[in-house]
């Protein structure tokens, strides 16, 4: 008994799928390259202050509140590490 999966398909051989290729892209210009934009980036970075004034601020907020972080955001915590410790031993 044969059985015909695809009764579709063409039995003859040689019956191929054409194959398309991409053209390659052209190549660069040979000319010096343009550094221009990197250079812009490192003007920028130098030109940034080491610290965002906002932030400091915020975090002094944060330093002098003696109720930052919340007693239950330690608690979490500190339940986690523990969790963390007894998985480890």
């Amino acid at each position: 008994m044969e059985i015909e999966f695809n009764p579709g398909r063409y039995n003859e051989p040689g019956v191929t799928q054409g194959i398309t290729r991409k053209v390659a892209a052209a190549p660069a210009a040979a000319d010096k390259p343009n550094f221009e934009r990197t250079r812009a980036i490192g003007r920028a970075l130098a030109e940034a202050p080491e610290a965002r004034p906002e932030k400091v601020q915020q975090a002094r907020v944060y330093a002098a509140d003696v109720k930052y972080p919340p007693d239950e955001v330690l608690d979490r915590l500190s339940h986690l590490l523990a969790l963390k410790l007894k998985s480890s031993e």
